[in-house]
């Protein structure tokens, strides 16, 4: 996917003039991440003179754009979560002021002065965070307007579910076929119904930390209805292949805190781990941008295969 260009001196202008008429811009530079997207940093200054800054977020065009849900998303998901107090940016230009501004698929949020964990002091401490937030995430009220999102990895699945073989990126994987059987014998007892609040890419390059505190959730580019589990299971599997061993207080915390189960774990952790099938290898570039501990390629297939192996053996520990 091609990442967008940086916007030009006048696009910045004209952002900085769309939030106060009296803006004049000081700086810009662009942000580390956004491997889907092209992030920078706007600093302006206004006519009292105090200084302030934004984020700009500008995606890549889908080649069909009539299948893009980002510009019905990403503005009003962030308004809910301010409203149920989940850490998360606020919307300052939404997509369709922004998209004017960039002639792309893009939207203006508040900067937060901080920056991913990916090596934290305290490991339980970290996990207890990430839960509570996740908890509130999805026990946030989906307003009427939120209703339009799509359903979150409900629509790949059951594709992937329903097919005579195994899909392309099960097949060219070597745990991938052993992995895709385990997952249609759990598939017709895995509870799709609810339609919360996700986020679809919980890890914790997605996280802004300060002083061992986390700030917010960022990175709302696909929001969508679908089944907390599915969350949880991304982010624990995420956590796993990457070293953190952290499951068992996480759901402790996550369910206390939302009240809730957590149901058919051990699907959704499948799911997660077929996401990035048949090669997890280019995401060790997100890890390094953002100075986790080093994990070159090839060590993250390992550990991503070491994973799925220990999902395996616990399915046919219940099967």
């Amino acid at each position: 996917m091609p990442i967008p260009p940086a916007p030009t001196p006048s696009q910045f202008e004209q952002v900085a003039r769309a939030i106060d008429p009296n803006a004049t811009v000081v700086s810009t530079h662009k942000l580390l991440g956004g491997l889907g997207c092209r992030m920078d940093v706007l600093e302006y200054e206004i006519g009292d003179g105090e200084s302030l800054r934004v984020v700009t977020r500008q995606y890549w065009v889908k080649d069909d754009p009539s299948t893009d849900k980002r510009p019905l998303g990403e503005s009003r998901v962030l308004a809910a979560l301010k409203a149920n107090n989940v850490p998360a940016p606020e919307p300052i230009l939404d997509e369709a002021e922004a998209g004017e501004i960039f002639g792309r698929p893009g939207i203006v949020i508040s900067y937060i002065n901080g920056m991913p964990n990916l090596g934290p002091a305290d490991l339980h401490d970290w996990a207890r965070q990430i839960a509570t937030a996740m908890a509130k995430i999805h026990t946030s009220e989906v307003l009427p307007e939120l209703e339009s999102l799509p359903r979150s990895h409900i629509e790949s699945l059951q594709k992937w579910m329903s097919a005579e073989k195994p899909p392309g990126r099960f097949a060219k994987h070597d745990l991938g076929v052993e992995l895709w059987n385990a997952m249609r014998k759990l598939w017709p007892n895995v509870d799709i119904s609810e339609r919360r609040i996700i986020h679809n890419d919980l890890w914790p390059g997605n996280m802004i930390w300060k002083a061992a505190q986390l700030l917010a959730i960022v990175d709302w580019e696909w929001p969508s209805l679908g089944v907390p589990s599915d969350d949880v299971g991304y982010f624990l599997s995420d956590a796993a292949y990457t070293g953190y061993d952290i499951e068992d207080v996480f759901i402790e915390t996550y369910e206390k805190v939302s009240g809730k189960p957590v149901t058919d774990l051990l699907f959704w952790k499948m799911m997660a781990s077929a996401i990035p099938l048949p090669d997890v290898g280019p995401w060790a570039q997100g890890y390094a941008e953002l100075g986790m501990r080093k994990m070159n390629a090839d060590e993250i297939r390992r550990s991503h295969s070491s994973h799925i192996k220990k999902l395996l053996k616990e399915f046919d520990s219940i099967a």
